[in-house]
């Protein structure tokens, strides 16, 4: 029976033929998603990052985002396993690339600015076997390359799977990461 009125609500939502309402300027939503770094070996509970973000739609149907994320990796040392933290926040700006007529699927491309703190085993250079980690904790910067597919359940409720790349220079890992992921976005005003 559960089952049933979740398809049907699904059903009403999905094929709901309102859509006056999408990519008005000045909206503005919550989103929160959730991604995996593309050279993850791992399991999925070692290598993730969340983010929570808040979006403005501009007139022409694009959208500023504001940011900050968590991300976690590990990396294999001998037997063990060293955590990696990274503590960022962002700001971007997204332009539409594609929408269909009914505005409920699009493609977006966004462009953010990135700065965040990492630290490297939980900031102990010193490893059990008597090794030193040369990575050192630190503040670092860059930018941001995203590619995102929405799609509108409902005027307020977006749904979408993105891929992004990051350039940090200056950063004890790789400068290039990429990560993939999905989220979703609700409209408050």
């Amino acid at each position: 029976m559960g089952i049933r009125i979740i398809t049907i609500i699904g059903l009403i939502l999905f094929i709901s033929p309102i859509h006056s309402q999408r990519l008005l300027g000045d909206e503005i939503a919550i989103e929160l998603s959730s991604a995996i770094p593309t050279n993850a070996t791992d399991a999925i509970s070692e290598n993730f990052s969340f983010q929570l973000a808040v979006t403005a739609n501009t007139t022409k149907g694009n959208y500023w985002k504001f940011g900050t994320a968590y991300q976690r990796k590990t990396f294999d040392y001998k037997n063990q396993k060293l955590p990696y933290d990274f503590y960022n926040g962002s700001i971007g700006y997204f332009l539409q690339a594609f929408s269909n007529y009914r505005k409920s699927l699009l493609i977006y491309v966004g462009a953010l600015g990135i700065a965040g703190y990492e630290v490297f085993n939980k900031d102990q250079s010193l490893l059990p076997d008597g090794a030193t980690l040369k990575n050192t904790s630190g503040f670092v910067y860059g930018g941001k390359a995203t590619l995102s597919l929405e799609t509108y359940l409902s005027n307020r409720w977006v749904l979408f799977a993105f891929s992004e790349v990051n350039y940090l220079p200056k950063r004890g890992l790789a400068e290039w990461q990429s990560q993939f992921g999905i989220g979703t976005r609700i409209f408050i005003n």
